[in-house]
């Protein structure tokens, strides 16, 4: 039996969306523009992806990662995925970025006691710690507070904030991964 096989289509919906979701929450920690939210969104989707280098025994990271095989079946997992996604965010209703922030870290929580129940201890470390560095690179992607790409930080005070509260909800060392 795969590891995919170890959870319900409610529970690997949960692990795969988890990382976007982080992402996309990160990206709404402080403003950095529509360029920076650009570069954001794009870290985001390299970090995803970057799991497959950086965790290439990881079985539940290849298995979140797993390409489809052909057309039709990546077109049925989009469209399962985002018929998924509505639902989650229908039933959710987060208006504003307190309440995504909040719903990502309840997901969080949702997701490490998932994979602290069903995966080797390893296999949870390593998803906790792919999930916090998506955060981290997310927050390192564009400065905010700045004009026109000068000035700013790097890493602002609500992003820091947002991903101590995310290594936290998914029982992560803390700080560990923060440049």
């Amino acid at each position: 039996m795969g590891i995919k096989e170890q959870f319900t289509d409610d529970e690997w919906f949960l692990l795969s969306a988890t990382p976007a979701m982080i992402g996309a929450a990160m990206s709404s920690a402080a403003p950095s523009g529509v360029i920076g939210t650009v570069k954001e969104m794009t870290a985001s989707m390299r970090a995803s992806v970057q799991g497959l280098s950086d965790y290439p025994d990881s079985e539940l990271i290849n298995a979140l990662l797993e390409k489809a095989q052909n057309w039709d079946e990546a077109k049925d997992k989009m469209t399962d995925y985002r018929a998924r996604a509505k639902a989650r965010f229908d039933g959710a209703r987060p208006g504003s970025r307190e309440e995504l922030q909040a719903l990502v870290l309840e997901d969080c929580s949702a997701a490490a006691n998932l994979v602290d129940e069903k995966c080797s201890p390893a296999e949870a470390a390593v998803y906790k710690e792919w999930s916090v560095k998506i955060a981290n690179k997310v927050a390192q992607a564009a400065k905010e507070g700045g004009i026109l790409g000068f000035g700013g930080e790097r890493v602002s005070e609500e992003e820091s904030i947002l991903i101590a509260k995310i290594e936290t909800a998914l029982g992560a060392p803390a700080g560990h991964l923060l440049a």
